[in-house]
């Protein structure tokens, strides 16, 4: 009863914060996570390295249920992640060179650690692996159930198992146009109110905002909310 209720005192320390984290126990007590303003964690089971930095998740980003954060780096904004996805998998952890790959008595084995980096504005689709140690480029998109064992350029779209590319998202140069442009790191207000249906206009009518967005950051580490 203590626990439920705790665990809900700090769902709503964080909503508060205008960041939502559903399912706070599913996230393991040494996790550490700094979330940007309107990131959104539901139901996900999150078990990142202790030892490691921090994870970071941006503004707008959410992660629906029954996924797990696993060795992951950072999230970036606007990023659309479906359920049972699995992010930073170990792709070794159990060893292939020793005698026997049982942890019962190869139980000093420790995979190599990597982690795994999504961009900004990337999609993910549901049932998707992202191994460790893989960046995904901004503007990339994961089909559904693919498992990506290499980078993703940005504006890229992979599927398959292993994961292939599949096309670009745009030409050439609009993709250079819009990675130049870096729109993410704009104020969310003024990006409302742009054509995100026509790239063209896009691209000219976002050269008069300039104002940066500015987000509070808000910390979880010990299944706690920090400040």
């Amino acid at each position: 009863m203590f626990s439920t209720t705790r665990f809900f005192f700090q769902q709503r320390k964080a909503a508060r914060r205008n960041v939502t984290i559903k399912g706070i126990e599913l996230v393991s007590h040494g996790s550490h996570i700094l979330f940007e303003e309107y990131a959104k964690l539901r139901h996900v089971h999150v078990e990142l390295p202790e030892s490691a930095m921090p994870m970071t998740m941006g503004a707008h980003s959410y992660v629906r249920s029954d996924s797990r954060i696993l060795n992951v780096a950072a999230i970036g904004r606007y990023c659309s992640i479906g359920r049972d996805v699995t992010l930073g998998e170990t792709p070794r952890n159990h060893p292939l060179d020793w005698v026997s790959t049982s942890l019962s008595v190869s139980h000093q084995y420790k995979g190599p650690l990597s982690r795994a980096e999504i961009g900004n504005d990337v999609w993910i689709g549901h049932g998707a692996v992202v191994m460790a140690g893989v960046k995904v480029g901004h503007g990339a998109v994961i089909a559904r159930n693919a498992v990506v064992t290499k980078d993703v350029e940005p504006y890229q779209i992979v599927g398959g198992n292993p994961a292939r590319a599949i096309r670009y998202r745009f030409s050439e140069s609009i993709c250079a146009a819009l990675l130049a442009s870096r729109w993410w790191e704009l104020d969310h207000q003024a990006l409302r109110k742009l054509p995100f249906d026509d790239i063209d206009s896009f691209l000219s009518k976002l050269a008069g905002v300039t104002e940066k967005a500015q987000y509070k950051q808000v910390a979880l580490r010990g299944r706690r909310i920090i400040g």
